[in-house]
């Protein structure tokens, strides 16, 4: 799986990913588009880090892959009783909230005034391992995280590295029963000897239950506390 699909599916959030992704896309507003052809994704999404939920829901024309809409006259998308605005950053309609979010209910209604409910799955904790402290470039190394292990529907993505283009290393995770990944050598050959950060978020994401044809995602997401390790030859 390339770089590109383990970001998608993993859904690290980070400022490359802006850039790579959001404001690579181009933006409609709903109300120009066949009302029948909208996709919709939803997420929740809360970072241990900073102690903080995110719920984004974002609706593209044609498909997963479509172009972005922005959602205009009557249409309105809310999380519970919270209307979501727009947010040109995230290009999607977003709301920040305090502490991490567990439940909520998606409802969505378009111009047509046929209206789209749909709940958050559960989703569960992670963290690294306590032990977790070192990489070696020059073997494969086995990462495991504190939690339960994979069930249906579930995915762990890891990121290592800086900001500097090309020298990270990523994987994902999708079996069930998992309670750890390999990185390979190939996977960790970009990394760079010393100090890296590590990301780990870990996501439940299954199909919406109400939509248009074009159909969707739902997923609950959980970031662990990010980790600094030392790569070694």
């Amino acid at each position: 799986m390339n770089s590109k699909n383990i970001f998608r599916h993993a859904g690290f959030i980070c400022c490359i990913l802006f850039c790579a992704t959001f404001f690579s896309c181009s933006k409609e507003n709903a109300s120009d588009v066949n009302q029948s052809k909208i996709y919709s994704d939803y997420e929740v999404f809360y970072d241990s880090n900073s102690d903080k939920t995110w719920v984004v829901a974002r609706f593209r024309f044609g498909g997963a892959t479509g172009t972005i809409l922005e959602l205009d006259s009557t249409a309105y998308v809310k999380f519970n009783t919270d209307t979501l605005p727009y947010n040109v950053v995230f290009q999607a309609h977003f709301k920040e909230y305090a502490g991490r979010i567990t439940t909520g209910t998606f409802t969505y209604r378009n111009l047509n005034n046929d209206v789209y409910v749909n709940t958050l799955p559960a989703y569960d904790t992670i963290a690294f391992a306590d032990d977790f402290d070192t990489i070696r470039k020059s073997a494969a190394n086995t990462i495991a995280w504190a939690g339960s292990p994979l069930a249906a529907n579930d995915n762990v993505g890891i990121f290592i590295g800086g900001w500097q283009w090309g020298q990270a290393a990523l994987k994902l995770q999708t079996g069930a029963g998992s309670t750890s990944m390999v990185l390979g050598t190939n996977e960790t050959s970009s990394l760079q000897p010393g100090p890296a950060t590590c990301y780990m978020d870990r996501a439940t994401d299954v199909a919406i239950t109400q939509g248009t044809t074009e159909g969707g995602r739902i997923r609950g997401k959980y970031r662990a506390r990010t980790k600094v390790v030392q790569v070694v030859p």
